[in-house]
């Protein structure tokens, strides 16, 4: 019975969460707030990358190519979607070898 109150504990923590960004969106943030968070796609972002190269070290050459190739299509294309795809294809191409 302990588990069903974590969780239903947990799903109230969570809606609350989510209700207080709509409750709050109509406020100002400071100036340096702004600045911040300006950076959290960016942090976000390497802290994917990085975990994802340190999960599993016998990939690591495959998955570090896959992110440059991934890299390489984000600076000559601009788009998100073909840095997505550029990086897949490299990563499954070079787990095929």
């Amino acid at each position: 019975m302990s588990a069903i109150w974590i969780i239903l504990t947990m799903a109230v923590a969570v809606y609350a969460l989510r209700l207080s960004g709509f409750l709050l969106a109509s406020g100002s943030l400071a100036r340096g707030g702004e600045n911040v968070l300006q950076f959290v796609p960016v942090a976000t972002l390497s802290a994917l990358i990085v975990s994802g190269l340190a999960a599993r070290p016998a990939e690591g050459t495959p998955r570090l190519l896959a992110l440059l190739a991934g890299a390489l299509a984000a600076r000559r294309s601009g788009a998100a979607l073909l840095c997505i795809l550029g990086g897949m294809a490299a990563y499954w191409l070079l787990r095929l070898l």
